[in-house]
């Protein structure tokens, strides 16, 4: 009930500063609506995403509504049989699910690197043996049959840290690690 309220309260504040563009820049090009969008809205909607990221299919959908709706406006096109997935491509932005889980990873690489002080590699026990899937900085899963842990940072972000190739995991400059992964989800 507390993470709903949250989104509420951040899809509310994202949808005012959407309506803020919308009344101020409705004559303005394309790459202004998209910068103001960019810069005004999509801050506020993944404000802490790298560890709060929602799971839910609904908390999703209320979040990438917001930027549906942007979509439409940058683009000035609302005809409901427009495809927003194809304005959102063309414009060249990431669904925020993506977004919140390459900010997941890079902050786990800043932690497993010691950028950031979170002990990951006493806290976690590395995978004995290497597979096929895994890679050399695999560590062993973290199981809950309880959905506030299972869906945490820590047991979910490990499930996709796994699933990295080994290219991109070896990479250990956060910002050369965050590019590759960008490319990786593209």
């Amino acid at each position: 009930m507390k993470w709903n309220k949250h989104i509420d309260h951040m899809t509310a504040k994202g949808n005012r500063s959407l309506g803020f563009i919308k009344r101020n820049l409705h004559g303005c090009t394309e790459d202004i609506k998209d910068l103001a969008y960019r810069s005004l809205v999509r801050p506020t909607l993944e404000y802490c995403a790298a560890v709060w990221d929602p799971h839910t299919a609904d908390q999703i959908y209320q979040i990438e509504a917001v930027q549906r709706r942007a979509a439409r406006f940058v683009k000035r096109d609302y005809d409901r049989h427009s495809s927003v997935s194809a304005m959102i491509t063309n414009l060249n932005w990431r669904t925020l699910a993506e977004r919140r889980k390459i900010a997941r990873l890079s902050v786990f690489q800043k932690a497993y690197e010691g950028y950031l002080s979170i002990p990951v590699r006493t806290l976690l026990h590395p995978v004995k043996r290497s597979t096929r899937r895994s890679h050399t900085k695999s560590f062993i899963e973290l199981y809950s049959s309880k959905d506030c842990f299972k869906y945490s940072f820590i047991p979910r972000t490990l499930i996709d840290w796994n699933n990295l190739p080994q290219q991109i995991i070896s990479t250990e400059d956060p910002k050369a690690f965050k590019q590759q992964l960008q490319n990786h989800f593209q």
